[in-house]
C-alpha cells in the first residue's frame, strides 16, 4: 500500500453515541512524492472522515493545495468507487 508523509500536522478524534460514530479531522503539509524532506512542493491536505459502525457506512471530504500524485496510484486508493 502506498502512503504519505504529513508534517506540521493537526487535528482530532470525536466519537459520539456510545462510540459507534465516530469523525476524524486531520490537516498538515505534505512530504514531496517519493521524496525524503518537506518541501513547499509537496502540499497541503485536510480531510474529514464521517464513519457509523451501526449502519456501516462512511464519507469523507478532502481539500487539497498543490499536491502531486499520479493519477494511476490516487485511483488505487479510492475504495468501492463508481467510475461513470
Amino acid at each position: 500500500m502506498l502512503h504519505r508523509e504529513m508534517e506540521n500536522a493537526e487535528g482530532h478524534i470525536k466519537f459520539q453515541n456510545h462510540y459507534s460514530r465516530v469523525h476524524v479531522q486531520l490537516s498538515g503539509d505534505c512530504k514531496m512524492w517519493r521524496a525524503e524532506a518537506r518541501s513547499d512542493d509537496g502540499g497541503w491536505l485536510s480531510t474529514d472522515v464521517f464513519v457509523d459502525i451501526h449502519e456501516q457506512k462512511w464519507h469523507a471530504n478532502l481539500k487539497i493545495s498543490s499536491l502531486f500524485v499520479p493519477v494511476r496510484y490516487m485511483l488505487t486508493l479510492i475504495p468501492s468507487c463508481k467510475w461513470i
